[in-house]
């Protein structure tokens, strides 16, 4: 989970990882506190 940010930086760390194969992201919070989290994807081969 990454701080807080403007929706300027949040968009563009979701354009960044958008194509990669082993993270996905995803907004969280409201207003001022709104952040990235970035996750791991699952493998087709994890339960």
């Amino acid at each position: 989970m990454l701080e807080p940010m403007t929706p300027y930086d949040r968009r563009i760390i979701h354009l960044t990882l958008q194509d990669s194969p082993y993270v996905q992201t995803q907004s969280t919070g409201e207003g001022e506190q709104r952040r990235v989290v970035v996750s791991l994807k699952q493998t087709k081969h994890e339960s």
